[in-house]
């Protein structure tokens, strides 16, 4: 399995940390992979690397960002993207018993038109509870 050299690695984690977003990388089980050019990208290089992908978070607050979505877009740097908050309980139901899922629809054909895996984020999540959810003793 070929290996990406620590500074490349350290390199892209540092650009993406700066930038306050999520990155995660997905382990898989592959034969050898192809030799690795500078001219990859990073789902590219982690794929080569033996991963099933390299991706970061995205919502649909991001979506008017046009320079934001042509960085994200890219499928060579991005092969998934983790919905942020579209599909946490709040995002699906922030009121009891009325659901909506347009944040969620949209989040999911964003993804189908760039050709990318998609994965939620946590589903129950402290910071992302209805208020009609929340227990008494969350004080956030």
């Amino acid at each position: 399995m070929a290996r990406l050299s620590r500074s490349s690695l350290m390199v892209a984690s540092g650009l993406l940390a700066g930038a306050g977003t999520l990155v995660t990388a997905q382990n898989a089980t592959r034969s050898a992979p192809p030799n690795v050019t500078v001219a990859d990208g990073l789902h590219s290089l982690m794929v080569k690397a033996g991963k099933l992908y390299f991706g970061t978070a995205a919502d649909v607050n991001s979506f008017n960002d046009t320079q934001y979505m042509a960085i994200m877009s890219n499928t060579s740097d991005f092969g998934m993207i983790t919905a942020d908050n579209s599909f946490t309980w709040d995002g699906t139901e922030s009121t009891l018993g009325k659901f909506n899922y347009t944040n969620a629809d949209l989040v999911v054909a964003k993804t189908k038109e760039n050709r990318q895996m998609m994965r939620c984020h946590a589903l129950v999540w402290q910071k992302a509870l209805p208020t009609w959810g929340r227990p008494s003793f969350i004080f956030s």
